[in-house]
């Protein structure tokens, strides 16, 4: 094929991924036009901006609001804006930060063909992703910019990697994942990433008085550590499917079960790590850690699995494409469809179904990734032929 033709090629591809995900935006936008509030979490976070600017506190409904002081102020530019705008933003922005994560990731590991990466990416990822899509958490938005980490950790951009992973840990607490694991290969990122995570620190003294910021500070701490031991039966993390097969955990047994397996995962990404092949190594970065999050995480939602989704549909699109790992690629794919579409399916005969599917699906990718990274240190067959 030409260059030129190749060049058209994967426009093309491009804009078939795009519109796919465009078309779904243009649906969600206008469900939410005609009721901003119906299936939707942004009121939680306007009312939150809103409870900022006003010194209330932020966690006087226990079970709204689950964030860090910060990301009150984060959202505080949409909830200026008018109704809906605001919430339409925050949802194209979402879906921005998506796309653009997979453009930049199969431009990096996929330089010779990167439209059909892109593209078949876009498709695997899109069903996961739309119910996070269509009641605006920051599920979405997080999914999309451990991508767009990957790819700066990828290409050695320091600043900008502190920049995401700080942006992570202000759209979520479980950001503070990728902040423990992602400097023990990287250590030009250490510096960047401490100045950056000690700003996000300061910010809510910088935007409130110093009372407040404190007290919204030991707010957060009370009440996140409260839900840390929540067995409520709506959420999908390993508990979850451990309790659909009639066994339960102690609040203690499950602490220690949590910090041994993050214990393992920081020993895997270490294996990993000493595989210094790009992307294919950031990538594996971001594999593991939202895999922890989705299956030890207590507050895990049904949702929640558009954080892993992005990253295992663009790893199931460059293995697919693989000789060796075909299987795998076809394999994770599979997870995908499953995931994104078998709860809906079957929402009318079991409201419960995701609740155990969906963690006994990404129970089946760990177990993928922890036999591949222990076996042959990588994910990616594709990582021993792409120069770093």
């Amino acid at each position: 094929m030409t260059a030129p033709a190749a060049s058209a090629r994967t426009r093309r591809l491009f804009v078939v991924g795009t519109s796919l995900w465009v078309l779904a935006l243009l649906v969600v936008s206008v469900m939410v036009a005609r009721d901003p509030a119906r299936r939707s979490v942004t009121p939680v976070f306007h009312l939150a901006s809103e409870r900022w600017f006003a010194r209330h506190d932020l966690y006087a409904d226990p079970r709204g609001y689950h964030y860090l002081p910060q990301f009150a102020l984060l959202f505080a530019p949409f909830h200026a804006l008018p109704s809906p705008a605001g919430d339409v933003l925050w949802r194209a922005l979402s879906v921005l930060a998506v796309l653009a994560g997979f453009a930049a990731l199969a431009r990096l590991g996929r330089p010779a063909d990167p439209g059909r990466a892109y593209v078949v990416a876009a498709v695997l990822a899109l069903t996961p992703c739309l119910g996070a899509l269509r009641n605006g958490q920051t599920n979405l938005a997080f999914g999309g910019v451990c991508l767009l980490l990957a790819a700066a950790l990828a290409g050695g951009r320091w600043n900008a990697a502190a920049f995401w992973i700080v942006l992570l840990v202000g759209l979520k607490p479980l950001g503070l994942v990728f902040a423990l694991l992602a400097p023990w290969p990287y250590p030009r990122l250490r510096a960047p990433l401490l100045a950056g995570l000690a700003l996000l620190a300061a910010l809510p003294f910088l935007a409130a008085p110093p009372a407040f910021a404190a007290d919204q500070y030991r707010s957060a701490a009370a009440h996140l550590a409260g839900w840390s031991g929540t067995t409520e039966n709506r959420f999908a993390d390993l508990t979850a499917l451990l309790r659909t097969a009639g066994l339960s955990l102690s609040p203690g047994a499950s602490l220690a079960l949590r910090a041994a397996a993050g214990a393992g995962t920081l020993a895997l990404w270490l294996r990993a790590a000493a595989r210094p092949r790009e992307p294919w190594r950031a990538l594996t970065l971001v594999l593991l850690a939202t895999a922890y999050l989705m299956l030890f995480n207590p507050m895990t939602e049904k949702n929640s699995y558009g954080i892993a989704a992005p990253a295992l549909a663009f790893t199931a699109a460059v293995l697919v494409s693989e000789g060796p790992a075909r299987r795998a690629g076809l394999f994770l794919a599979a997870v995908l469809v499953s995931v994104g579409v078998l709860p809906e399916l079957l929402w009318r005969v079991t409201r419960d179904f995701g609740l155990w599917w969906d963690p006994l699906s990404l129970v089946a990718v760990a177990i993928f990734l922890t036999a591949a990274i222990v076996r042959r240190g990588t994910v990616f067959p594709a990582g021993e032929a792409v120069a770093p």
